[in-house]
């Protein structure tokens, strides 16, 4: 399995994008940018993108995304997948022929150039050798996060946005998870802003690392707020007895 980072961050800044995080090619899980990162070709080899919840940051990509194919190759075209509430979110916030238009009828309703699937907690998506589960993280929207399994047993863990939480952790029991992607927005001082807007900060992800079952090989953390870059990274290279890695732009890594 291979992921390639096209955004990270938990805001824009020259040469920092918001989360994005390519499998394989195909699959997305997130789209805070793609169409700033994917040439055309890679673009229309997207089929699958999973969104963790409705925030403008994670989702952003999309509607250039479509326009995009629209306009390049009429054949390609993409599946949006996540929990109920997320989907009708951005059916009637974004693609309401208001906002943006509403892909899910262009060119037509036959053969629109996105669809939406609404997925449950309790069945994993199966897309040809990945089996892909979600579950509830605890943000100040509905939102989710994905374990991410292929066919050889290796597993990837996205948590996207969430503040100290408990479900996401269980689900790891039984599953060869190789990597995980964590988010961490705040340094420490700021902890109470982290809680109460859904976040972790660094102390806050040491007692998270406790929680797990079994600790990934590698801890990928992303979602970090520009400003405080450095701070985080600081703090975070104080928790003890654990690998931990800042996500960045441009990076490709493999797990088996």
């Amino acid at each position: 399995m291979e992921i390639s980072i096209l955004g990270s961050a938990g805001s824009e800044a020259p040469g920092l994008n918001p989360p994005a995080f390519l499998i394989d090619n195909f699959l997305l899980l997130d789209a805070g940018t793609v169409a700033l990162t994917l040439d055309k070709i890679a673009q229309c080899r997207l089929t699958h993108v999973f969104l963790t919840h409705a925030h403008l940051d994670h989702l952003k990509g999309i509607p250039f995304l479509l326009d995009n194919l629209v306009a390049m190759n009429p054949t390609c075209h993409i599946l949006v997948l996540s929990g109920k509430e997320v989907i009708s979110d951005i059916r009637k916030h974004i693609f309401n022929n208001r906002i943006w238009p509403d892909f899910t009828a262009i060119p037509d309703v036959q053969n629109p150039v996105m669809r939406y699937q609404v997925i449950s907690t309790r069945k994993p998506v199966v897309i040809g050798d990945y089996r892909i589960m979600a579950t509830r993280v605890n943000h100040t929207v509905p939102a989710y996060g994905y374990l991410v399994e292929h066919a050889s047993g290796a597993s990837l863990l996205y948590t996207g946005d969430t503040g100290p939480t408990e479900a996401i952790w269980k689900r790891m029991r039984g599953h060869n998870v190789k990597a995980l992607i964590v988010e961490v927005s705040f340094p420490n001082e700021l902890i109470s802003h982290a809680l109460a807007t859904g976040h972790l900060c660094p102390s806050l992800l040491e007692a998270e690392i406790r929680k797990m079952p079994s600790i990934p090989a590698k801890i990928y953390v992303s979602h970090l707020k520009p400003p405080y870059r450095p701070q985080i990274a600081a703090e975070l290279a104080r928790i003890p007895g654990v690998c931990l890695e800042l996500l960045k732009e441009g990076k490709t890594f493999r797990i088996q």
